[in-house]
Formats: structure tokens, sequence, C-alpha cells
């Protein structure tokens, strides 16, 4: 590991925090000369995500400038990629525009390096069906770290549905930054949504999970807590 490398991977604007959290393992795997070649399914198992999203992933750190992506050939075909990161003034979103403070929002410190679970699975074909706004167009859930469970989510979406809180774009993406900092804290997202259901909670914020027991008090650290959302927000 490169501590050079780590410092410069946390200062990296990525323009995604799962991008970014792939950065960060790679540099994690570096050399000082910032050569690694961990596997993509090693990525996704640490990093807790499918191998289809480290893939797409490492493809933009790439287009970025960030890394460099060198091709082995094996005596049995192609063998594992040797990643060279790179952090210098070419380096840039390549293009892409930055998400909003409030849907890139950093991921914390705390187990940055071997994260609790975060995946980011493609959305079930049911659940899609299950939450549109409209007839033709689904919610976006890319900002959430994982989906609950389809049954969890529907026991979840009746509640809604029984206090008449119909189920938005703009509330998606306000849980978002509360479920990343739950999941860094050790909390599934099928939790999250199983405590919400049965507290009859429509939404929640992480200091509810905190004071409910399903995430312990000592793993909130004070430095970062603020940094994740916005504690004076109103209840989604």
């Amino acid at each position: 590991m490169s501590m050079e490398l780590m410092v410069k991977a946390m200062k990296a604007k990525v323009g995604n925090p799962l991008r970014k959290l792939v950065l960060l393992k790679l540099a994690d795997n570096a050399n000082d000369q910032g050569e690694c070649w961990p596997s993509y399914n090693y990525i996704a198992e640490q990093c807790e995500m499918s191998r289809r999203s480290v893939m797409d992933h490492v493809k933009k750190l790439e287009k970025s400038g960030f890394l460099r992506r060198e091709y082995r050939k094996g005596v049995k075909g192609n063998s594992s990629n040797v990643f060279h990161l790179k952090f210098d003034e070419k380096s840039s979103l390549g293009g892409e525009s930055p998400a909003p403070a409030s849907e890139s929002a950093a991921l914390p410190l705390v187990n940055l390096l071997h994260p609790e679970p975060v995946t980011l699975e493609p959305v079930n074909e049911s659940l899609k069906d299950l939450v549109t706004t409209s007839s033709k167009s689904a919610l976006d859930f890319s900002l959430w770290p994982d989906l609950p469970s389809e049954q969890v989510f529907k026991d979840w979406l009746a509640i809604r549905k029984q206090k008449k809180a119909k189920l938005t774009q703009t509330a998606v993406n306000r849980l978002a930054p509360h479920l990343i900092k739950a999941v860094a804290a050790g909390c599934s997202v099928d939790d999250v949504f199983a405590l919400c259901a049965s507290r009859c909670w429509i939404g929640f914020e992480f200091d509810w999970l905190v004071n409910a027991g399903l995430i312990a008090k000592q793993v909130v650290k004070a430095d970062w807590g603020n940094s994740v959302f916005d504690p004076e927000d109103p209840l989604i």
C-alpha cells in the first residue's frame, strides 16, 4: 500500500462515491510506483459490489485519466490486468459533470479500505415495475449503494402508500446519503428498510438508525458525521 497514493486518491474528484471507493481500493493495493494487479472479482468482493459495476467504474476512471490498464496475456489466455494509477493535473472527470453535492456525498474514511457491504447491482425488473414515476419511466436508484429485498421493499412502500406519501425521485435521492453512511457503518440496506417497515417510517435519518440500536453508537465518528448528510434536512 502506498500512503502517498491513498492521500491522492482521497483528494481526487471522480464524480461518484462508489467510483472513488474503487479508486481507493486500487491505491490500497498499489506499490509506490502506482502499480497493482488485483482481479475484478477481488475488487468486487472487497468493495461489495458487482463485477460489472467494478468494470464500469474502472473504465470511467481510465477515461478520466486516473489510471491506465495494461493487458497481460498468460499461457491460457488473458491474465489479470496491471493497473497504473496516475494522479496529475491532467486527471479529470473526463468530460462528465460532477454530481451535485447532495448526490455525491463523500464516503466516510471508516471502512473505506475494507468496507462493509456496498453492492450496486442492476435494479430488479419487478422493483422497476413496482415504483414508477409514470407508465414509461422508472425511478433511478443508482445513487443507492444497494436495493433492499423485494418483500422488504414492498412492505415499506405499503407503509408510504397507507400514509399517502408517494415515492418520488426527490425522496429517493435524499435517502441516498443516509443509506451510504449506514452501509459504511456496517448496516445492510435490507436491515434499514426492514426497520422502517416495522416502525412505520416513511423515511429515515442516520441518527434514527443509531438511536434505534441498528448501528452501534461507538462506530459513529463526529469528525465525518456531518460531511455525509445535512442534519437540518426535514423528514422525507
